[in-house]
């Protein structure tokens, strides 16, 4: 891995998020512990010394003797001490017996280590200056002490906390990372093969399963493109191979030039449908409604089209109804509907169009051979044909019920194949009803291919 993409992973960024987080945490915590550490103790020590030269001062003030040491006082002030208006020390507190008390005042005189209070008071015997001496150098070495052990405990608790954050989002993407290397040898020709879900339980497991469910949709429609490319190219192979043997035959015997040329332009039809029914299929394959799609008299659409039924007796039904769509694809469908009952019916075919549960229902019934249960689903495959009398004979590409299935779902609703009362098939479109909208917002076909999309 190159070290500039190493330095940007998503490990090393956490990891480095997580430290710097942490150690400021760390440090500010510290600051924090030792100043209130440092305020609480010495703080202490004076409020003590202050409240012991309030109270020799107070009894000074009175005339009264100020006594000893209480022992609160005693545990946090060294030393009383009242001097005269000339600094000269009068009394202490405890008294000094040991030595002078010029000798002991040298010993304590106020440094770093030591807090003095002090007031000045008016006595019976003059004025008076009261002086508390504590001394802290034990508090200030244990905050010492203390500072020590932050200065070392803090850098090593970081690198802990960097460490551990590293092993642990290390764990965490470890199975992204095979996933990621499987992900990266799956190409076109292995679609099959699928990214190994992770037993965690987790976010990454599902992310696993949504993205086996994506190359599964992936894999079945680079399936069903090979499938149409190749039975285009076989569909396109045969009257192309027609049209090549016409022509060749004509250029040995020119006077059946008239019969060639009738043949080739049946196969040139023959083309030209299949090509239009291709690329139908192409358009409609997001099966999602066209952004063209408008409200639509579908009642007076399947009238329009009802010519497509030339050698059966026609019996027809029609509600007046409308729907949203594009008419160009809702045309396509009722002609393929009626063409392919058509073809197939022995003498009748019944049309029936009514509203039922909230959809539009079209139902195409014919009294022909109908189709199988078994091979209900598979006749609305491309290019996929019934044997018998649903024959390539019969002059289908295969890709009329195809369309029919597609448009219907682009436009939100289905088709399926039941059995008819009348004995052969029945055709059964849904297609979601258009609510009530002002008369200028649906316009009959007739208007359509009179004014244009």
């Amino acid at each position: 891995m190159p070290e500039r993409t190493r330095l940007r992973s998503l490990r090393v960024r956490l990891t480095a998020v997580v430290t710097l987080a942490v150690g400021l945490a760390l440090a500010l915590a510290s600051f924090a512990l030792v100043s209130s550490l440092s305020d609480s103790l010495i703080g202490g020590v004076k409020d003590t010394a202050n409240a012991a030269v309030e109270r020799v001062a107070g009894a000074l003030a009175a005339g009264n003797d100020p006594g000893a040491l209480d022992r609160k006082e005693a545990k946090s002030v060294l030393m009383l001490q009242i001097q005269d208006s000339s600094g000269r020390i009068v009394q202490t507190i405890p008294p000094v017996t040991s030595r002078s008390t010029d000798e002991a005042t040298e010993g304590i005189q106020p440094s770093g280590e030591l807090v003095v209070a002090s007031r000045d008071v008016t006595t019976p015997a003059g004025p008076r200056k009261v002086l508390a001496i504590s001394r802290v150098g034990p508090i200030t070495q244990s905050i010492d002490g203390v500072v020590r052990s932050l200065l070392i405990g803090t850098p090593l608790l970081t690198v802990f906390v960097a460490l551990l954050t590293w092993f642990a989002v290390d764990r965490a993407l470890r199975p992204i990372e095979a996933i990621r290397r499987r992900a990266e040898a799956i190409s076109h020709s292995t679609l099959a093969e699928r990214l190994p879900p992770p037993k965690t339980g987790d976010e990454v497991e599902r992310l696993t399963n949504t993205l086996n469910a994506m190359l599964d949709r992936i894999d079945q429609g680079a399936r069903r493109q090979r499938e149409f490319v190749s039975d285009a190219s076989h569909e396109l192979r045969t009257p192309l191979a027609a049209m090549r043997a016409d022509i060749e035959v004509s250029l040995t015997h020119l006077g059946d030039w008239p019969a060639v040329a009738a043949r080739l332009l049946d196969d040139h039809r023959r083309i030209e449908r299949l090509t239009s029914d291709l690329l139908m299929l192409a358009r409609s394959d997001d099966a999602a409604v066209s952004p063209l799609a408008e409200g639509v008299r579908f009642d007076e659409l399947v009238a329009g089209e009802l010519v497509a039924v030339s050698r059966a007796e026609l019996d027809v039904h029609l509600e007046p109804v409308a729907v949203t769509g594009v008419v160009p694809e809702l045309v396509r469908l009722v002609r393929n509907l009626l063409d392919n009952a058509d073809r197939h019916a022995a003498s009748r075919v019944t049309v029936r169009l009514s509203v039922s549960d909230g959809s539009v229902v079209l139902v195409v019934d014919d009294d022909g051979p109908g189709v199988p249960e078994a091979q209900r689903e598979r006749v609305f495959d491309r290019f996929y044909r019934l044997d018998s009398s649903r024959a390539r004979t019969s002059g289908g590409t295969g890709l009329g019920l195809a369309i029919v299935r597609r448009v219907a779902q682009g436009h939100g609703g289905d088709a399926v194949i039941r059995t008819a009362p009348l004995g052969g098939a029945r055709f059964e479109v849904r297609l979601p009803v258009r609510r009530p909208a002002p008369a200028a917002a649906s316009r009959t076909p007739r208007e359509v291919a009179r004014k244009g999309p």
